[in-house]
C-alpha cells in the first residue's frame, strides 16, 4: 500500500494515488470560495484544515484534523465579511482602516466569549473549547468535533416530533447549563433545532455561540437569526428593546414547541403583526395542559411579562400541577369497594380530559372511566344522576339546606333590581335634566359597579379620548423598511427621502410627531430618511472578487454604481475589478465621487468563467501575419516597377556616342 493523504471533507485517510475520497466522494480538485482557507492549509504548525462548513457574519467554521492529537476538530476563524477581506490566495486577512476599529471591537468581544466557554470546558452540555490562538491578523478557536447529528435531523427520523416523557428526559441537563451560562454572563440567543446537537450517547450539545451583533439586527454585522426562534427584542438594536436571559427562555420555549408539536412556531415578528400562534397543546392534546401553558408564557412577545429565568421556566414545567394539588375527599359505595376500587378511589378524583395527559407524566392508579361523565364533581353537589345504571341506589348525596337552594337566586335578584333602579334614574335625568347639567351627571355615572356586575355607560368625549391610545416611539436611527411594516396596524410613515452624512441609508434620521405624542390609529407620521452619503470615497478594488467590491461600495456610501463586463485579455483574472470610470472619464481608487451629482460610478469588471486568452497562443499568431504581409509586398511591387523603366530610357540618351568609341 502506498502512501495515505487526508480527505479535506471528512478528514479521513486513503490512498495519494487516488484523486476522489472512498469513503465520502470528495473530490481533491473541487474549487473552493477565495473568501476563504483554502482546504491543505496548515495553520499554527498543528492544524490541516479542511473544507468550509458554514459562515455568518462573525466568521467561517471549518473541519480540521489536529496533527498532534490525531483527531477530527472543528476550527472557528473570527472573519466578520462586511469587515475586511482575505488577501489573494493566502490565509491573511486584510482590513479597511474605516473599519479597523470596529474589526478590532468586534475581535475582542469574540475572543472574551469563547474564554468563558473555556471556562466551562467541563459541562458536558456545551462543544468545549480546546485551543485558541491568533494568526493572520484575527483569531482562532478550536472545538471538539461532535459525533451526532442536529436536533432537526433528529426529529425528522422520529416522526417529526417527541413525546412530553421524552423530552423531559433530555432535555433537562440542557436547561442546567443555560442556567449555567446565564449565571456567567452568557446569553446564546440562537437556541435552535440547527444550534442544539444530540450526540451518539443520546445527550444534547449547545453550539452556535456568537458575538450578540450577529444575533441583533442592526447592531452593525451581517446578522444570523433563525426564524420561529429569534425573541421579538433580537430584531432590534434599539436600546429599549432589551435583551436577557428572558431572550434564550423565548427560544428554548420555541423549541420546546417544535419538538412536542412537530410545528415550527411563527416568527416572533411576524407574530408582532398577528398573533394567532395556537397553544402546543390545540396541535397535539397528549401534551399535559401546564406544560402547554407554561410553553405559551415563555414565547409571551413582550419581554417584560415573559418567563425571566430558566429556573423559573424549569420550576414550572416541571411542578406537580395545580389539579393535582387541589385534592377533593369522595365517598366510594361500598359495591364499588367490594370491587376492588377502594385503594384507587380513596385518592383524589382525576377528571376523564386529564387521564391520558397524567398517565404521560408517569402519575399512576388513574381510575378507569366507569362510573359516568361527571360524578364526582362537586363534592357530590349534583348527585351521581349520569352514572352507569344499577349504581344510583348506592350514592348518598350530600343533603342542601334551604338557605344553600335560596342564596344564588337571592343575589341574582339583588343584582337585577341594583341594575334596574340605574337604569331608571339614568332615564329620569336625561328626559326631567334636559339640560348639560343633566347630561354631566350622565357622563359621571361611566362606570358603576355593584356586586360583581359593571355597567359602563359610554359618550363622545370617552370615546375621542380612548383612539388616541397609542404613544409614538423614537423612530430615528432605525430602518424605515421593518420599521414601517411593524407599526403598520397603529400608524402610517410617510418617507422623505435625502442624502444625510451622519446617517447610513435606509436610517430614519427625523420625524415630524414627537416621540412619546400619543397617537390615534391611522395618524399618518412624516419621517426623513437617509439616501446614503453625499460624498463617498472610491474604495481599492485590489485583490477584491466582484461581489465584495460591490459590498464594500455600498460600505463605503456608494449608492449609484453600475457593473459592466469587459473583455479580457491574457493578463486578465476571472472574478475582478479592471477599471473605474465616471461619465466615461477614468477614475482611480481614492477619489471622492458625490451621490448627489446623479453621476454613475461605472465598474468594469472580467466575469467569473470568461474565456481567457493564454499569452504563449498570441505570439506565434502576430509574428507571421505581419512579416509576410508587408516584406513581399513591398518589395517585388517597387523595385520591378522602377528599374526597368528608369535604365533603359537614360542609358541610351547619356552614352549613346560613347559605346562605339570604346569598342
Amino acid at each position: 500500500m502506498g502512501e495515505r493523504k487526508y480527505c479535506y471533507k471528512c478528514m479521513e485517510k486513503y490512498d495519494s494515488m487516488l484523486h476522489v475520497c472512498p469513503n465520502c466522494g470528495y473530490d481533491e480538485y473541487s474549487g473552493h470560495n477565495p473568501m476563504y482557507i483554502a482546504p491543505g492549509t496548515v495553520l499554527h504548525d498543528r492544524y490541516l484544515v479542511g473544507v468550509l462548513l458554514e459562515y455568518n457574519g462573525e466568521g467561517a467554521t471549518y473541519i480540521c484534523h489536529d496533527i498532534a492529537t490525531d483527531c477530527k476538530v472543528l476550527l472557528r476563524e473570527y472573519m466578520p465579511i462586511n469587515l475586511c477581506t482575505r488577501v489573494r490566495n493566502k490565509a491573511v486577512i486584510s482590513v479597511n482602516y474605516n473599519n479597523l476599529a470596529k474589526y478590532k471591537a468586534f475581535m475582542a468581544e469574540y475572543t472574551e466569549l469563547n474564554k468563558s466557554l473555556a471556562r466551562l470546558r467541563n459541562d458536558s452540555n456545551i462543544n468545549p473549547v480546546l485551543d485558541m490562538f491568533a494568526e493572520n491578523n484575527t483569531t482562532y478557536t478550536v472545538f471538539e468535533y461532535i459525533e451526532g447529528e442536529t436536533i432537526l435531523n433528529y426529529l425528522k427520523e422520529n416522526a417529526g416530533e417527541l413525546s412530553w416523557d421524552q423530552v423531559s428526559k433530555i432535555f433537562p441537563p440542557l436547561f442546567t447549563t443555560i442556567g449555567r451560562l446565564h449565571n456567567a454572563g452568557i446569553i446564546h440567543r440562537a437556541i435552535s433545532p440547527d444550534t442544539v446537537y444530540i450526540t451518539d450517547k443520546g445527550e444534547l450539545r449547545l453550539t452556535g455561540f456568537c458575538v450578540s451583533a450577529v444575533r441583533t439586527a442592526g447592531a452593525g454585522l451581517e446578522y444570523e437569526l433563525f426564524k420561529g426562534y429569534a425573541a421579538p427584542e433580537q430584531y432590534s438594536a434599539d436600546s429599549s428593546s432589551r435583551q436577557g436571559s428572558w431572550t434564550d427562555v423565548y427560544s428554548i420555549c420555541a423549541l420546546l414547541y417544535r419538538a412536542l408539536t412537530g410545528c415550527m412556531p411563527d416568527d416572533s415578528i411576524t407574530r408582532m403583526k398577528h398573533d394567532d400562534l395556537h397553544e402546543p397543546f390545540e396541535l397535539n392534546q397528549r401534551i399535559p395542559h401546564h406544560v402547554s401553558r407554561v410553553i405559551m408564557d415563555g414565547m409571551n412577545l413582550s419581554g417584560r411579562d415573559r418567563i425571566q429565568t430558566i429556573t423559573e421556566l424549569v420550576t414550572r414545567l416541571f411542578e406537580q400541577p395545580s389539579e393535582l394539588r387541589n385534592t377533593t375527599s369522595v365517598v366510594v359505595p361500598p359495591s364499588m369497594q367490594e370491587g376492588g376500587y377502594r385503594n384507587d378511589y380513596q385518592q383524589q378524583y382525576i377528571p376523564p380530559q386529564q387521564q391520558d395527559n397524567y398517565r404521560n407524566t408517569g402519575y399512576n392508579n388513574v381510575p378507569p372511566q366507569n362510573y359516568g361523565n361527571d360524578g364526582y364533581n362537586n363534592g357530590y353537589n349534583n348527585g351521581y344522576n349520569n352514572g352507569q345504571d344499577g349504581y344510583e341506589e348506592d350514592y348518598h348525596y350530600e343533603k342542601v339546606n334551604t338557605v344553600d337552594r335560596l342564596k344564588v337566586p337571592v343575589i341574582i335578584g339583588i343584582c337585577l333590581l341594583g341594575i334596574l333602579l340605574l337604569i331608571m334614574v339614568a332615564v329620569m335625568n336625561i328626559y326631567s335634566g334636559g339640560n348639560s347639567g343633566g347630561s354631566s351627571k350622565t357622563k359621571a355615572a361611566a362606570t358603576t359597579t355593584s356586586n360583581n356586575v359593571v355597567t359602563e355607560t359610554t359618550n363622545e368625549t370617552t370615546e375621542t379620548t380612548a383612539s388616541k391610545d397609542t404613544e409614538l416611539p423614537d423612530l430615528t436611527n432605525k430602518f424605515f423598511d421593518p420599521t414601517a411594516e411593524k407599526w403598520a396596524e397603529f400608524f402610517t410613515l410617510e418617507p422623505i427621502y435625502d442624502y444625510n452624512n451622519d446617517y447610513d441609508a435606509g436610517l430614519i434620521y427625523d420625524q415630524d410627531i414627537d416621540p412619546g405624542t400619543m397617537i390615534s390609529k391611522g395618524t399618518v407620521v412624516t419621517v426623513k430618511v437617509s439616501k446614503g452619503k453625499e460624498s463617498a470615497m472610491i474604495p481599492n478594488y485590489s485583490g477584491m472578487t466582484v461581489s465584495q467590491y460591490q459590498s464594500e461600495l455600498e460600505k463605503n456610501g456608494i449608492t449609484n454604481y453600475q457593473f459592466i463586463e469587459s473583455n479580457p485579455s491574457y493578463y486578465s483574472t476571472p472574478n475582478t475589478v479592471v477599471e473605474l470610470q465616471i461619465d466615461g472619464v477614468r477614475v482611480s481608487p481614492g477619489d471622492y465621487f458625490s451621490n448627489k451629482d446623479n453621476k454613475k460610478l461605472v465598474v468594469y469588471y472580467i466575469a467569473e468563467g470568461a474565456a481567457i486568452p493564454a499569452a504563449p497562443t498570441e505570439a506565434p499568431t502576430e509574428a507571421p501575419t505581419e512579416a509576410p504581409t508587408e516584406a513581399p509586398t513591398a518589395a517585388p511591387t517597387e523595385a520591378p516597377t522602377e528599374a526597368p523603366t528608369e535604365a533603359p530610357t537614360d542609358a541610351p540618351a547619356e552614352n549613346g556616342g560613347e559605346e562605339p568609341q570604346q569598342q
